[in-house]
C-alpha cells in the first residue's frame, strides 16, 4: 500500500506521536511518504532516513502571543493564512489521489490534508478548543468547526483511552461531536520503558515553538544554577554539547539517546504539551510541567493533571525548581491501560478496515 502522512509542524509533538504508526507501516513494507515542515520534518527525516519519502509543505503559523486572552484575536487574524494553507495542502493531496499515487491518507492535525477520492484518517486529541474564559458557547463552536472537517474523514483517531483518559475535556464529554463515532486508540509514545539506573536527578526537556522555546530555555537554565546533583538539559534544537558545572547541555538528541536519558531520570521538567504527557505516562516519570504561556490547551492540561495529582504543574511566574522538587516527587503519573504497541495496532486496524473501535 501507499500511505501518505501529513503531520502538523507545531513543535515536535505531532511528529513524535505519529512515528510509531509510521514505523509500523514501514516494517510492513508499505510505501510511506511524509509531508511536514520545519523542525518536525527535520526530526522525521533524521529518524526514518531512506525508509520513507519526504515532502516539505508549510502548514499553519503557530500563535506567538503570551496572553491566553489574546489567543482568540491572534487566531482570528491568522484565519486567512490558515485557510490558504488548508486549501494548498488539500489541492496537493487531491492531485496525488486523482493520479492514483496514494491508497490511504493520514493526517495528524493538518485540517486540509484529506481526499474525497481515497480513505482519509484524521488524528487529534483536541476535539474541543479551550478558551481562556471557559465559555461553553465558544467550546461548542470549536466542536462544530472540528466536526465539519472530521465529517470528511473515513475515521477519526484519538490518541487517548475512552475511559479515564489523559486529554480530559479536550476529547471527552463532547456536546456536538458524537463520541461513538470516534476511535479512541490509546496512548502513543515513541519511547519505551526499560530498566535503567536512576542516576540523573533532573532531566529538562526544552521544546515548543519560538519565541516560547527560547524564553523557556533561559528561565529554566537560570533556575538550575546552584542545584546539586546530576542534571541534563536537552535543548530540542541543533547545538553543541557542553558541560556547565554539574549541568550537561545537549542539542537535538536522536530518539535512542533521548529515550535513554528519560529512563534514567528521577524527575523530568518539561512543557505541558499533550505528546509530552503521553511520553511521561508511558515512561512512568514524575514531572514538573510548565504550560506554554498563551496556549490554553496546555494551561488546561496542566490544571487538569495537577488536580488529579498526576504531575506537579505551575505557570512560568510560579516556577521554583529547587523549592518544588519535593512536591513533584509526591505525584504519581497515570498507569497506562495498554501499551503503545496496542495503540498502533488499533490505529492501523481502523485505517485498513481490519477492525473498528468506534
Amino acid at each position: 500500500m501507499r500511505i501518505i502522512f501529513g503531520i502538523c509542524s507545531w513543535g515536535l509533538g505531532h511528529a513524535t506521536r505519529s512515528l510509531p504508526i509510521v514505523r509500523k507501516f514501514i516494517r510492513e513494507k508499505d510505501e510511506v511518504t511524509i509531508v511536514s515542515y520545519g523542525i518536525a520534518l527535520n526530526l522525521l527525516r533524521n529518524e526514518l532516513g531512506e525508509s520513507a519519502e519526504f515532502v516539505e509543505l508549510p502548514d499553519y503559523r503557530p500563535p506567538t502571543t503570551r496572553n491566553s486572552r489574546m489567543l482568540a484575536i491572534d487566531a482570528l487574524l491568522s484565519c486567512p493564512q490558515y485557510l490558504y494553507a488548508m486549501q494548498r495542502e488539500h489541492r496537493y493531496l487531491e492531485r496525488l489521489a486523482l493520479d492514483g499515487k496514494v491508497d490511504i491518507v493520514f493526517s495528524d492535525s493538518r485540517y486540509g490534508f484529506y481526499s474525497l477520492h481515497v480513505p482519509s484518517f484524521f488524528m487529534t486529541h483536541q476535539l474541543r478548543f479551550m478558551n481562556p474564559l471557559f465559555l461553553r458557547a465558544l467550546e461548542s463552536g470549536s466542536e462544530t468547526f472540528n466536526r465539519w472537517f472530521l465529517d470528511r474523514s473515513a475515521g477519526v483517531l484519538v490518541p487517548d483511552f475512552k475511559e479515564n483518559g489523559l486529554a480530559g475535556r479536550l476529547a471527552h464529554g463532547l456536546s456536538v461531536i458524537d463520541e461513538e463515532k470516534l476511535n479512541y486508540i490509546g496512548v502513543l509514545s515513541d519511547f519505551g520503558r526499560h530498566q535503567a539506573s536512576q542516576d540523573i536527578d533532573i532531566f529538562v526537556s526544552i521544546s515548543g515553538v519560538e519565541p516560547h522555546r527560547s524564553s523557556f530555555e533561559r528561565l529554566v537554565t537560570k533556575q538550575l544554577e546552584g542545584i546539586e546533583g546530576n542534571i541534563v538539559v536537552s535543548l530540542g534544537r541543533p547545538a553543541s554539547n557542553e558541560v556547565r558545572g554539574n549541568v550537561k547541555v545537549q542539542g537535538l538528541a536522536p530518539k535512542a539517546m533521548q529515550e535513554e536519558l528519560l529512563n534514567r531520570a528521577k524527575v523530568v521538567v518539561a512543557r505541558a504539551g499533550y505528546s509530552t504527557l503521553m511520553d511521561l505516562c508511558a515512561l512512568g516519570k514524575k514531572s514538573l510541567l510548565i504550560p506554554t504561556p498563551g496556549q490554553t490547551e496546555q494551561e488546561y492540561l496542566a490544571s487538569y493533571h495537577m488536580g488529579r495529582g498526576d504531575f506537579y504543574c505551575v505557570n512560568e511566574r510560579e516556577l521554583d525548581i529547587p523549592g518544588q522538587l519535593e512536591a513533584v516527587l509526591s505525584c504519581s503519573p497515570p498507569t497506562l491501560q495498554h501499551s503503545t504497541e496496542r495503540a498502533v495496532e488499533n490505529a492501523i486496524g481502523v485505517m485498513t478496515g481490519t477492525s473498528n473501535l468506534a
